[in-house]
Parts: structure tokens; C-alpha cells; sequence
């Protein structure tokens, strides 16, 4: 896997840049680079997912994931439909070696697709903004 550097940044956030205002409207630069310290963000062949690994038990939504599971705060291709974000995210399930959780909302059939066919289970469900909304939870388990 290739982990990002902090020179990646411009690079990275020109990414999410397009999703930004309906997706991603809470991402901030300093946030982001304080996760490529933490080599939290991968970032290979225009994909960029952001991760990081549970310390504890953690309820989301109504599904829980256990202490030492990877979860994806944030994945995002430059080009969709190049394969890439596929390719990527197949080496990233195998680099964790553990279960891998995300959440997408519901209305995004276009992610929820991508999980599906990317090995993903729907296992539960969320809602954000006070109930209004509605978010899918996805599982990607080896255990």
C-alpha cells in the first residue's frame, strides 16, 4: 500500500474536491493532514481512503464492530470507472487483515453498488442530522 505524505495534500484534496459540498462538506484540510501523520490515508493510482482502526468496541448504527477492526472514514477516486478504486481497495482489505466497516448514506446507490460489488455486506443502519439522514452500514469481514 501506499501511504500518503504530507506533500500529497493539494493532490488529495483536489480529489475530494468534486464531492465536497454533497458528500464530504465536513472534511478539513488539518484534520486530513493529521491523518497522513498518522499514516491513516492511502493514497495510490488517484484512489484516496482515509481509515483508521477501532480501539475499542464501537456501536454504528445499529451494527457493532469489535476492538482492532479497520473502518473508512472517506474513499475517493479521481477517475471513477477506471477500475482503480477496486484495485485498491482489494490490496487495502488485505494490508488490515481484519474486518472493515464504513458507512454511506443510503441515497448514494452509486457507493452502495461499489461496496456490493466489492465484497461489502449491508449489516445495519444509521441515520445522521438528527434522524433526517439515513445512512447504510457495510461490513467487510474475514473474521
Amino acid at each position: 500500500m501506499n501511504y500518503a505524505k504530507e506533500s500529497d495534500i493539494t493532490e488529495i484534496l483536489s480529489i475530494f474536491k468534486p464531492y465536497k459540498k454533497e458528500v464530504f462538506p465536513y472534511l478539513r484540510k488539518d484534520t486530513l493532514q493529521e491523518k497522513i501523520r498518522k499514516n491513516n490515508v492511502i493514497f495510490e493510482n488517484g484512489v484516496v481512503i482515509v481509515f483508521g482502526i477501532y480501539k475499542k468496541k464501537q456501536n454504528i448504527g445499529n451494527a457493532t464492530a469489535i476492538k482492532g477492526d479497520a473502518y473508512i472514514s472517506e474513499i475517493a477516486i479521481k477517475e471513477q470507472g477506471s477500475g482503480n478504486a477496486s484495485e485498491v481497495l482489494q490490496r487495502f482489505y488485505k494490508d488490515v487483515n481484519t474486518n472493515v466497516w464504513l458507512t454511506v448514506r443510503s441515497s448514494n446507490e452509486r457507493a452502495r453498488a461499489f461496496y456490493i460489488k466489492n465484497e461489502m455486506k449491508e449489516v445495519g443502519t444509521i441515520a445522521w442530522s438528527s434522524g433526517t439522514l439515513l445512512g447504510t452500514v457495510y461490513k467487510y469481514g474475514i473474521l
